[in-house]
């Protein structure tokens, strides 16, 4: 009998999550463009899509995560194609299902994405609260009725739209992951304490808090406030190489955080009692491909002592 997703989560010293789809698609030459940025390849590049999905599991992940990120009516509206929306997130889980079904020699699992409805860096741009309840409580819907093994609120960065975000994971009634975009003091950034948005994030169906889509050298400044303040399962996806885009949504370009420095970061974040790690932004396969040689040596090592 295959193992649910939490029951997976309980059952892993480490579990590896995918690396980056937006940067991995304009890595291989797709033209990635705001506001639709990766949204679009579902439609015009679906093998493409599939293929990164597919080259992540080859590569040791145990999740693939759809590419939603901006398939909502929101961003789709800003192009006169409100109505496409829908459509495009159901095609982004078809292909992410397509890679998951072919894996047969070990458990894998599918999350639903789902960001701010404006700027991941952009609190500022916040809509009002009743947008918030509505759009994201529309996203986790058809996520959900999906068929996704769980939903990723994921790079979040006010204290309002991660309530409403988690309130609309939640009644969904599956499982799903939070996660927020910090300051290396750990707050969000809004200001918001992330001990203040952990406990307001606190209810049904949340099993892990996550910190993504940042430089290593700030995530692991923010680890010890994390860890300090929640003592359940967590997570890390940190950014590979380049930086944020206003145009294209990112540009490559070498910098140090290289599969060795995320390698060994993943590490010690690990050994500070993080269970779950990936990657974000500007990583590739090749980083997660390390991460899990490097995870699955060590715990065959731990058992081979034990």
């Amino acid at each position: 009998m295959s193992k649910s997703f939490t029951e997976y989560l309980d059952s892993q010293d480490t579990v590896i999550f995918a690396g980056a789809m937006g940067t991995e698609l304009q890595r291989r030459g797709y033209q990635t463009k705001l506001p639709l940025w990766s949204a679009s390849a579902n439609e015009d590049a679906p093998e493409l899509v599939y293929q990164i999905h597919a080259d992540y599991f080859s590569a040791g992940a145990d999740t693939c995560i759809t590419n939603t990120f901006r398939t909502t009516p929101r961003a789709y509206a800003k192009v006169g194609r409100q109505h496409d929306a829908h459509d495009a997130l159901k095609k982004s889980v078809a292909l992410a299902r397509k890679a998951q079904q072919e894996v047969s020699d070990r458990p894998v699992f599918l999350g639903g994405s789902f960001t701010t409805l404006e700027d991941c860096y952009r609190p500022d741009l916040m809509p009002s609260p009743q947008e918030l309840d509505d759009e994201h409580g529309q996203l986790a819907s058809w996520l959900a009725a999906e068929g996704v093994d769980f939903l990723i609120p994921e790079t979040i960065n006010s204290l309002p739209e991660a309530v409403a975000m988690a309130r609309a994971a939640s009644a969904t009634n599956i499982p799903f992951i939070i996660s927020f975009v910090t300051t290396p003091e750990g707050k969000l950034l809004d200001g918001s304490p992330l001990t203040e948005v952990i406990e307001a994030t606190d209810i049904k169906g949340r099993v892990a808090v996550f910190l993504n889509c940042r430089p290593i050298d700030i995530l692991d400044q923010s680890v010890p406030v994390l860890c300090s303040v929640y003592a359940g399962i967590k997570g890390l996806y940190p950014n590979g190489i380049g930086h944020p885009d206003d145009d294209l949504g990112w540009i490559f370009e070498n910098n140090n955080d290289s599969i060795g420095k995320f390698v060994k970061a993943c590490d010690t974040w690990h050994q500070a009692g993080i269970k779950i790690l990936g990657g974000c932004c500007g990583t590739t396969p090749d980083y997660i491909q390390a991460l899990s040689r490097h995870f699955r040596q060590t715990n065959t090592l731990a058992k081979k002592s034990a």
